[in-house]
């Protein structure tokens, strides 16, 4: 990737997530005309970041072809043009509804007849020029350096009425109700906050001058440059539409080319166009809060998951811990064994010269060889030594034999013995 495309692509995704700040605050104050703005700032600046980083090497023709992905990309580019626009002219007739206090329909931000209108104004015309877009297309999409996937148009007058005339149509509204606003802001200035604070529409004086500035902003960027486009494509854009001679054979083949690197003013205008709108809406009070919410929201989960992770891990090394792991003073016989005190002494008298003296369990003679068993009674506590004693054949087999009448004559209570391999 030479300097240049990365220097674009860089600003590109600089620019998509200095624009998620404000998308979040309008989402949650529901202004669909400036979600729907973003959304398509978002999605250009997005799909430029993108195309960049796949298409833009000396070998972008050995690169993925991109079906699918850009399938959905071109259509959307299509009419990301006439949707930023006429989201444009929504914000700004809504502005001017609130200022002029005849239309109760747009005072009520709640009102779904308000939401109907911005939807169809905001997304009727892109919705048409995406579903018409494979009419006027040379080629399902083409490859292009630096740009990525491309729609290739026809050269014919139903380029023009399918999409190109649309950007011009809503820049006129879009300049005619920004136009009105300011009129009537001048005229009524020193009742602009009575009215915004009566008309229950949700704006105060900081915000409704923020999303107004913003509207005059996109107007100034976009328009102009819509206009022009269309007096290039007026030009170009000439003869008749026929069907059966562009969509042939060979419109499904994915094709590549380089033109070299083009800085593409419209990239620019998208760019500060996302950065004026972080400026206005994700610096202003409102997106402040916000911020400290989302933070003290994440800390709290973070300091959270520490905790439950601490636990998780405590709770690991108490199930990891041998059972017999005990206080050397205590006894495995505890409380819960249900034995009475004459019983523990019977078992003193009978088995207390057992834990004397050292038995090969075999032979004398394979005393180094012959596994050894601790047998570790836990009622002896007083006295108790640090090497239990090995047993001989015939005491274990006296003791296995007094184990197994005393555990039958105590049953349910058990002696818990813990017998460990030396």
């Amino acid at each position: 990737m030479i300097p240049k495309a990365a220097g674009i692509a860089s600003l590109s995704f600089i620019a998509f997530v200095l624009l998620t700040p404000a998308f979040i605050w309008h989402c949650k104050n529901r202004n669909i005309p400036a979600i729907c703005l973003i959304f398509w700032l978002q999605f250009v600046n997005y799909n430029r970041f993108v195309n960049l980083l796949i298409w833009s090497g000396e070998d972008f023709y050995t690169k993925w072809n991109g079906k699918v992905y850009c399938d959905i990309t071109t259509k959307l580019e299509a009419g990301s043009s006439t949707g930023k626009i006429a989201a444009v002219a929504a914000l700004a007739m809504n502005l001017y509804m609130v200022l002029d206090a005849k239309h109760p329909i747009f005072l009520d931000p709640k009102s779904w007849n308000k939401r109907i209108i911005d939807l169809s104004i905001c997304l009727i015309t892109p919705i048409f020029i995406m579903a018409t877009n494979f009419i006027i297309a040379g080629r399902r999409y083409v490859i292009v350096r630096f740009q990525g996937c491309t729609t290739a148009y026809v050269y014919s007058g139903a380029t023009l009425g399918l999409f190109s005339v649309w950007t011009v149509v809503w820049s006129f509204f879009a300049v005619l109700f920004a136009g009105l606003t300011i009129y009537k802001y001048f005229a009524i200035r020193k009742d602009v906050a009575d009215i915004l604070r009566c008309t229950n529409s949700g704006l105060n004086l900081r915000r409704f001058a923020r999303l107004l500035i913003f509207s005059l902003i996109v107007i100034l960027g976009v328009a102009p440059v819509a206009i022009y486009y269309f007096v290039l494509d007026a030009q170009v854009y000439r003869g008749p539409f026929n069907w059966s001679a562009i969509h042939n054979e060979l419109w499904g083949n994915i094709e590549y080319f380089d033109f070299g690197f083009v800085l593409l003013y419209d990239n620019f205008i998208n760019m500060g166009l996302s950065v004026i709108a972080f400026l206005i809406f994700g610096l202003g009070s409102d997106a402040v809060q916000m911020y400290k919410s989302t933070f003290h929201i994440l800390t709290l989960h973070m300091f959270d998951s520490k905790r439950r992770q601490e636990l998780e891990m405590a709770t690991q090394i108490d199930s990891l811990a041998p059972q017999s792991r005990i206080n050397s003073n205590k006894s495995q016989f505890t409380t819960s064994t249900g034995l009475s005190g004459s019983t523990m002494q019977e078992f003193d008298r009978h088995y207390g010269d057992l834990l004397d003296d050292h038995y090969n369990l075999d032979s004398p003679g394979t005393a180094a060889t012959t596994p050894k068993y601790l047998i570790n009674s836990s009622d002896l506590e007083k006295g108790s030594r640090s090497n239990s004693p090995t047993l001989s054949e015939t005491t274990a087999k006296e003791f296995n034999f007094m184990q197994n009448e005393q555990t039958d004559s105590d049953e349910g209570f058990g002696y818990n013995f813990q017998v460990k391999q030396k």
